[in-house]
């Protein structure tokens, strides 16, 4: 959550330079006097507005899933584009090891091994959100419960991060114990 703000923040910011930046070069291009304190005020006011509308989307589209990541929850998501799989486990899987792999490749938002429940995540780009996923291992039926999902609402589908996951799942080489 404190690298979306630092975004967001760092948007604000952007945005204003930009707006006194441009306003001193149309000044400066047709002759008139630039004023820093008034240009900089009309840009607050600007990026202001203009970024609470960001925050209004931010909250509407990203916070549930966000928070849902965050939160102590071990219940399946129930958001919109959640793809789920289910994947039989071979004799003596260790979700240990399964659970290492996973870390090593993707955010741990929540873990809880008592359960054998995941919550990770991709890191956020430039063009996209990211994806996320929750996982649950079940010993009694020996069955991997898995569901994608993307972080943003608008994004098509989490299928690209269930592929990658599935295939660590198949490349895994459980240990008998």
């Amino acid at each position: 959550m404190k690298n979306l703000i630092r975004v967001w923040l760092l948007t604000i910011l952007a945005a204003w330079g930009l707006y006194v930046g441009l306003a001193f070069l149309i000044d400066v291009a047709f002759g008139h006097h630039f004023n820093l304190l008034e240009k900089g005020i009309s840009a607050a006011v600007y990026v202001l507005v203009v970024s609470l509308g960001f925050w209004i989307g931010y909250s509407y589209f990203l916070f549930p899933r966000i928070k849902y990541l965050e939160k102590r929850d071990t219940a399946q998501p129930t958001f919109e584009n959640v793809s789920t799989s289910v994947v039989n486990t071979p004799q003596g899987f260790d979700f240990g090891l399964l659970k290492t792999a996973i870390a090593g490749n993707w955010m741990v938002t929540f873990s809880d091994d008592v359960e054998k429940v995941l919550k990770f995540r991709t890191k956020i780009g430039f063009k996209s959100w990211g994806e996320a996923a929750w996982l649950q291992y079940d010993s009694d039926t020996e069955k991997l419960y898995l569901a994608c999902f993307p972080i943003a609402k608008t994004q098509s589908g989490a299928l690209k991060i269930q592929r990658e996951i599935e295939d660590c799942f198949k490349v895994f080489e459980p240990t008998v114990k």
